[in-house]
């Protein structure tokens, strides 16, 4: 698979659209969508680390399709 294509999937994984991804850069949405459809020798190295890491925590299990339970944390002081 090709570097758009695992992009692809890396949002598809995370629910995450081409906004949410400019929200999380701080870049504008049309700037996210004329780097994502770049050339593989192209694509953005920010955008290749992202698919690598997701990829690697789906296979490890660190992320999963299920719903998580909510983290508790205790605040109350003693």
């Amino acid at each position: 698979m090709n570097w758009h294509d695992r992009y692809k999937e890396m949002k598809k994984a995370m629910s995450w659209t081409n906004q949410d991804v400019a929200n999380i850069t701080g870049n504008l949405l049309n700037s996210i969508e004329v780097v994502t459809t770049k050339p593989d020798d192209s694509f953005p190295r920010w955008a290749k680390l992202s698919i690598v890491l997701c990829e690697q925590m789906l296979e490890r299990g660190r992320i999963t399709y299920d719903e998580p339970e909510v983290y508790k944390v205790n605040t109350e002081k003693k």
